[in-house]
Protein backbone atom coordinates (compact mmCIF):
# COMPACT_ATOMS: atom_id res chain seq x y z
CA UNK A 1 0.00 0.00 0.00
CA UNK A 2 1.34 3.53 -0.62
CA UNK A 3 0.26 6.31 1.52
CA UNK A 4 0.46 9.81 0.89
CA UNK A 5 1.17 11.91 4.33
CA UNK A 6 0.76 16.00 4.31
CA UNK A 7 2.04 17.09 7.05
CA UNK A 8 4.58 14.14 7.18
CA UNK A 9 6.95 15.90 9.28
CA UNK A 10 5.10 16.90 12.18
CA UNK A 11 3.98 15.13 15.75
CA UNK A 12 1.60 12.63 13.75
CA UNK A 13 2.67 12.36 10.72
CA UNK A 14 6.38 11.25 11.95
CA UNK A 15 4.84 8.79 14.01
CA UNK A 16 2.12 7.24 11.41
CA UNK A 17 4.72 7.26 8.36
CA UNK A 18 7.52 5.46 10.51
CA UNK A 19 4.67 2.93 11.44
CA UNK A 20 3.69 2.24 7.92
CA UNK A 21 6.99 1.70 6.96
CA UNK A 22 7.65 -0.42 9.77
CA UNK A 23 4.73 -2.45 8.47
CA UNK A 24 5.75 -2.71 4.89
CA UNK A 25 4.52 -0.07 3.38
CA UNK A 26 5.41 2.77 1.00
CA UNK A 27 5.04 6.58 2.23
CA UNK A 28 5.16 9.88 0.38
CA UNK A 29 5.61 12.60 2.85
CA UNK A 30 4.65 16.24 2.39
CA UNK A 31 5.21 19.16 4.22
CA UNK A 32 6.60 22.57 4.21
CA UNK A 33 10.04 21.90 6.54
CA UNK A 34 12.15 18.52 6.73
CA UNK A 35 11.63 16.28 8.66
CA UNK A 36 14.04 16.81 11.91
CA UNK A 37 13.45 13.74 14.02
CA UNK A 38 14.52 11.27 11.53
CA UNK A 39 16.07 10.23 7.77
CA UNK A 40 13.33 7.64 7.18
CA UNK A 41 10.71 9.55 6.20
CA UNK A 42 10.55 10.61 2.46
CA UNK A 43 9.42 13.59 2.46
CA UNK A 44 8.54 16.32 -0.42
CA UNK A 45 8.93 19.69 0.12
CA UNK A 46 5.85 21.59 -0.75
CA UNK A 47 3.77 24.97 1.00
CA UNK A 48 0.54 23.41 0.31
CA UNK A 49 -0.97 27.19 0.43
CA UNK A 50 0.47 27.56 -3.14
CA UNK A 51 -2.13 26.24 -6.42
CA UNK A 52 0.53 24.02 -7.51
CA UNK A 53 -1.09 22.50 -11.49
CA UNK A 54 1.68 19.47 -11.40
CA UNK A 55 0.82 17.86 -7.90
CA UNK A 56 -0.68 14.90 -9.58
CA UNK A 57 2.24 13.87 -11.26
CA UNK A 58 4.45 14.65 -8.33
CA UNK A 59 2.95 12.98 -5.77
CA UNK A 60 2.00 10.19 -7.87
CA UNK A 61 -0.58 7.82 -7.14
CA UNK A 62 -1.68 6.86 -4.04
CA UNK A 63 -3.70 4.26 -2.18
CA UNK A 64 -4.99 6.67 0.18
CA UNK A 65 -3.86 10.39 1.53
CA UNK A 66 -3.68 11.02 5.10
CA UNK A 67 -4.65 14.93 5.24
CA UNK A 68 -2.36 16.26 8.97
CA UNK A 69 -1.14 19.37 7.24
CA UNK A 70 -2.04 22.78 9.11
CA UNK A 71 -1.24 25.64 11.16
CA UNK A 72 -2.32 24.58 14.73
CA UNK A 73 -2.41 26.84 17.30
CA UNK A 74 -5.94 28.17 18.59
CA UNK A 75 -4.57 31.22 20.16
CA UNK A 76 -2.68 32.21 17.64
CA UNK A 77 -5.67 32.27 15.41
CA UNK A 78 -7.28 34.64 17.25
CA UNK A 79 -4.39 37.07 16.77
CA UNK A 80 -3.65 36.17 13.29
CA UNK A 81 -7.02 34.83 11.87
CA UNK A 82 -5.56 34.77 8.20
CA UNK A 83 -3.92 31.19 9.77
CA UNK A 84 -7.71 29.89 9.45
CA UNK A 85 -7.78 30.79 5.49
CA UNK A 86 -4.30 28.72 5.31
CA UNK A 87 -6.03 26.03 7.04
CA UNK A 88 -9.06 25.76 4.15
CA UNK A 89 -6.28 26.69 1.21
CA UNK A 90 -4.16 23.94 2.25
CA UNK A 91 -7.28 21.13 2.72
CA UNK A 92 -8.63 22.40 -0.76
CA UNK A 93 -5.42 21.65 -2.55
CA UNK A 94 -4.90 18.34 -1.47
CA UNK A 95 -8.89 17.45 -2.37
CA UNK A 96 -7.50 19.01 -5.75
CA UNK A 97 -5.12 16.09 -5.80
CA UNK A 98 -7.94 13.65 -4.24
CA UNK A 99 -10.61 14.74 -6.78
CA UNK A 100 -8.19 14.21 -10.02
CA UNK A 101 -6.93 10.46 -8.55
CA UNK A 102 -9.96 9.34 -6.95
CA UNK A 103 -7.70 8.55 -3.69
CA UNK A 104 -9.54 8.42 -0.47
CA UNK A 105 -8.62 10.95 2.11
CA UNK A 106 -8.47 10.63 5.90
CA UNK A 107 -8.57 13.93 7.05
CA UNK A 108 -7.22 14.72 10.68
CA UNK A 109 -10.24 17.29 12.70
CA UNK A 110 -9.76 18.47 16.05
CA UNK A 111 -11.77 18.49 19.28
CA UNK A 112 -12.17 22.48 18.75
CA UNK A 113 -14.97 22.04 15.76
CA UNK A 114 -17.02 21.08 19.54
CA UNK A 115 -16.80 23.69 20.89
CA UNK A 116 -17.83 24.62 24.49
CA UNK A 117 -20.26 21.66 25.46
CA UNK A 118 -22.29 21.24 28.49
CA UNK A 119 -21.78 17.42 28.77
CA UNK A 120 -19.32 15.20 28.51
CA UNK A 121 -18.19 12.90 27.18
CA UNK A 122 -18.85 14.54 23.03
CA UNK A 123 -20.63 11.83 20.67
CA UNK A 124 -19.67 13.03 17.11
CA UNK A 125 -22.62 14.71 16.61
CA UNK A 126 -22.51 17.52 19.09
CA UNK A 127 -20.37 19.36 16.36
CA UNK A 128 -22.68 22.63 15.73
CA UNK A 129 -21.09 25.64 13.60
CA UNK A 130 -22.71 28.52 15.79
CA UNK A 131 -20.25 26.71 18.57
CA UNK A 132 -16.91 27.24 16.87
CA UNK A 133 -15.07 29.19 19.33
CA UNK A 134 -11.79 30.44 17.25
CA UNK A 135 -10.76 31.11 13.68
CA UNK A 136 -8.87 27.78 13.79
CA UNK A 137 -12.24 26.15 15.15
CA UNK A 138 -14.38 27.54 12.21
CA UNK A 139 -11.81 27.07 10.13
CA UNK A 140 -11.79 22.80 10.84
CA UNK A 141 -15.71 22.82 10.71
CA UNK A 142 -15.38 24.26 7.19
CA UNK A 143 -12.66 22.14 6.12
CA UNK A 144 -14.97 19.48 7.25
CA UNK A 145 -18.25 20.80 5.29
CA UNK A 146 -15.77 20.88 2.03
CA UNK A 147 -14.87 16.87 2.21
CA UNK A 148 -18.58 15.91 2.48
CA UNK A 149 -19.04 18.29 -0.61
CA UNK A 150 -15.84 16.11 -2.39
CA UNK A 151 -17.76 13.17 -1.35
CA UNK A 152 -21.36 14.23 -2.90
CA UNK A 153 -19.79 15.76 -6.07
CA UNK A 154 -17.15 14.09 -6.88
CA UNK A 155 -17.13 10.67 -5.00
CA UNK A 156 -14.20 10.98 -2.88
CA UNK A 157 -14.57 8.72 -0.12
CA UNK A 158 -13.23 9.70 3.49
CA UNK A 159 -12.92 9.54 7.12
CA UNK A 160 -12.80 12.20 9.21
CA UNK A 161 -10.56 11.92 12.85
CA UNK A 162 -11.09 14.64 15.34
CA UNK A 163 -8.14 14.23 17.83
CA UNK A 164 -7.68 15.39 21.25
CA UNK A 165 -4.60 17.06 22.69
CA UNK A 166 -2.03 14.61 21.03
CA UNK A 167 1.08 14.22 22.56
CA UNK A 168 4.21 12.42 22.83
CA UNK A 169 7.32 11.80 20.81
CA UNK A 170 8.68 13.60 18.04
CA UNK A 171 6.58 16.47 19.19
CA UNK A 172 8.53 19.98 20.15
CA UNK A 173 8.11 23.72 20.87
CA UNK A 174 9.20 25.70 17.73
CA UNK A 175 6.40 24.36 15.53
CA UNK A 176 3.33 23.82 17.64
CA UNK A 177 4.68 24.86 21.16
CA UNK A 178 1.87 22.52 22.55
CA UNK A 179 1.38 22.22 26.43
CA UNK A 180 2.77 18.92 27.24
CA UNK A 181 6.55 19.71 25.73
CA UNK A 182 5.99 23.07 27.44
CA UNK A 183 5.68 21.01 30.16
CA UNK A 184 8.83 18.54 29.73
CA UNK A 185 11.23 21.59 29.16
CA UNK A 186 10.26 24.48 31.82
CA UNK A 187 9.33 22.43 34.71
CA UNK A 188 12.63 20.46 35.25
CA UNK A 189 14.43 23.67 34.74
CA UNK A 190 12.45 25.16 37.71
CA UNK A 191 10.92 27.93 35.25
CA UNK A 192 7.77 29.00 36.20
CA UNK A 193 4.62 27.78 33.83
CA UNK A 194 1.38 29.97 33.68
CA UNK A 195 -1.90 27.74 32.99
CA UNK A 196 -4.60 29.49 31.59
CA UNK A 197 -7.75 28.15 33.28
CA UNK A 198 -7.52 26.24 36.67
CA UNK A 199 -10.20 23.43 35.81
CA UNK A 200 -9.32 23.47 31.90
CA UNK A 201 -9.71 19.86 31.01
CA UNK A 202 -8.70 18.09 27.85
CA UNK A 203 -8.61 14.08 26.45
CA UNK A 204 -4.82 14.24 26.23
CA UNK A 205 -3.79 11.58 23.39
CA UNK A 206 -0.56 9.71 23.53
CA UNK A 207 0.86 9.22 20.21
CA UNK A 208 0.36 5.49 19.73
CA UNK A 209 -3.36 5.31 20.67
CA UNK A 210 -3.64 8.34 17.87
CA UNK A 211 -1.35 6.27 15.33
CA UNK A 212 -3.19 3.10 16.32
CA UNK A 213 -6.45 4.75 15.14
CA UNK A 214 -5.55 6.14 12.32
CA UNK A 215 -3.83 2.94 10.97
CA UNK A 216 -7.45 1.06 11.61
CA UNK A 217 -8.83 3.92 9.89
CA UNK A 218 -6.45 3.37 6.82
CA UNK A 219 -6.73 -0.16 6.69
CA UNK A 220 -10.67 0.29 6.65
CA UNK A 221 -10.83 2.68 4.50
CA UNK A 222 -8.67 0.69 1.32
CA UNK A 223 -10.36 -2.53 1.86
CA UNK A 224 -13.95 -2.22 3.37
CA UNK A 225 -14.82 1.79 2.34
CA UNK A 226 -18.46 1.66 2.73
CA UNK A 227 -17.99 0.48 5.97
CA UNK A 228 -16.25 3.43 7.33
CA UNK A 229 -16.46 6.09 4.60
CA UNK A 230 -18.35 9.26 5.43
CA UNK A 231 -17.60 8.95 8.95
CA UNK A 232 -16.49 11.72 11.58
CA UNK A 233 -14.82 9.66 14.38
CA UNK A 234 -13.49 11.00 17.96
CA UNK A 235 -10.21 9.69 18.53
CA UNK A 236 -8.75 10.17 22.41
CA UNK A 237 -8.52 7.99 25.86
CA UNK A 238 -12.28 8.68 26.67
CA UNK A 239 -10.99 10.45 29.96
CA UNK A 240 -10.27 14.06 30.93
CA UNK A 241 -7.42 15.37 32.98
CA UNK A 242 -6.79 19.19 33.55
CA UNK A 243 -4.17 20.89 32.80
CA UNK A 244 -2.64 21.33 36.27
CA UNK A 245 -3.06 17.57 37.03
CA UNK A 246 -0.99 17.49 33.32
CA UNK A 247 1.85 19.44 34.71
CA UNK A 248 1.90 17.86 38.30
CA UNK A 249 2.52 14.37 36.03
CA UNK A 250 5.67 15.77 34.44
CA UNK A 251 7.10 17.44 37.89
CA UNK A 252 6.54 13.72 39.41
CA UNK A 253 8.68 12.64 36.30
CA UNK A 254 11.24 15.04 36.46
CA UNK A 255 10.97 14.79 40.59
CA UNK A 256 10.60 18.57 40.96
CA UNK A 257 8.50 20.65 42.65
CA UNK A 258 6.67 23.37 39.50
CA UNK A 259 6.37 26.77 40.06
CA UNK A 260 2.97 27.08 38.29
CA UNK A 261 0.76 30.22 38.09
CA UNK A 262 -3.37 29.96 37.80
CA UNK A 263 -4.43 33.04 34.77
CA UNK A 264 -7.39 33.17 33.25
CA UNK A 265 -9.08 30.85 30.55
CA UNK A 266 -7.74 32.79 26.79
CA UNK A 267 -10.50 34.16 24.43
CA UNK A 268 -10.92 31.57 21.79
CA UNK A 269 -10.19 28.28 23.54
CA UNK A 270 -12.52 25.69 25.55
CA UNK A 271 -12.83 24.89 28.80
CA UNK A 272 -13.49 20.76 29.22
CA UNK A 273 -13.54 18.17 26.49
CA UNK A 274 -13.92 14.51 27.05
CA UNK A 275 -14.08 12.35 24.00
CA UNK A 276 -17.24 9.84 23.71
CA UNK A 277 -15.51 6.84 21.83
CA UNK A 278 -18.73 4.85 20.91
CA UNK A 279 -17.84 5.16 17.66
CA UNK A 280 -14.30 4.26 17.08
CA UNK A 281 -14.87 1.72 19.15
CA UNK A 282 -17.77 0.01 17.26
CA UNK A 283 -16.26 1.11 13.23
CA UNK A 284 -12.60 0.28 13.71
CA UNK A 285 -12.28 -1.57 16.93
CA UNK A 286 -10.40 1.32 18.48
CA UNK A 287 -8.78 0.07 22.20
CA UNK A 288 -6.55 3.12 23.59
CA UNK A 289 -4.33 1.57 26.32
CA UNK A 290 -2.50 5.02 27.83
CA UNK A 291 -4.43 7.11 30.01
CA UNK A 292 -2.45 10.53 30.82
CA UNK A 293 -1.22 8.68 34.23
CA UNK A 294 1.07 6.20 32.00
CA UNK A 295 1.39 8.67 28.81
CA UNK A 296 2.46 11.64 29.76
CA UNK A 297 5.59 10.11 32.05
CA UNK A 298 6.68 8.37 28.66
CA UNK A 299 6.22 11.37 27.09
CA UNK A 300 8.42 13.44 29.44
CA UNK A 301 11.56 10.24 29.31
CA UNK A 302 11.44 10.43 25.56
CA UNK A 303 11.76 14.47 25.93
CA UNK A 304 14.71 13.86 28.30
CA UNK A 305 16.51 10.65 25.79
CA UNK A 306 15.66 12.87 22.90
CA UNK A 307 16.96 16.80 24.72
CA UNK A 308 19.06 15.90 27.09
CA UNK A 309 19.23 17.12 30.86
CA UNK A 310 18.82 20.88 29.78
CA UNK A 311 15.72 20.02 27.21
CA UNK A 312 15.16 22.43 23.97
CA UNK A 313 15.23 25.89 23.51
CA UNK A 314 12.99 28.20 25.41
CA UNK A 315 9.16 29.07 24.15
CA UNK A 316 6.38 30.78 25.44
CA UNK A 317 5.73 29.95 29.09
CA UNK A 318 1.96 29.76 28.97
CA UNK A 319 -0.85 26.96 28.36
Amino acid sequence: MRVIITGASGLIGTSLALRLLDEGHEVFGVDKSPNPWTERVPVRLEDLRQADEARVAAWGRGDVVVHLAARAKVHESVEHPANALDNYTITHHTLEYCRATGTPVIYGSSRETYGEQQTVPVPEDAVRIEEAASPYAAAKLADEALIRAYERCYSVPFIIFRFSNVYGRYDDLARNGRFVPLLCDRIPRGEPITIFGRDKTYDFTYIDDAIDGVVLGIQKLVSQTASVSGHAINLGYGEGTTLLEAALLVAQAAGVEPKITIGEKRTGEIGKYVADLTKARTLLGYAPKFPASRGIPLAYQWWREWHGPLGAPKADAAA
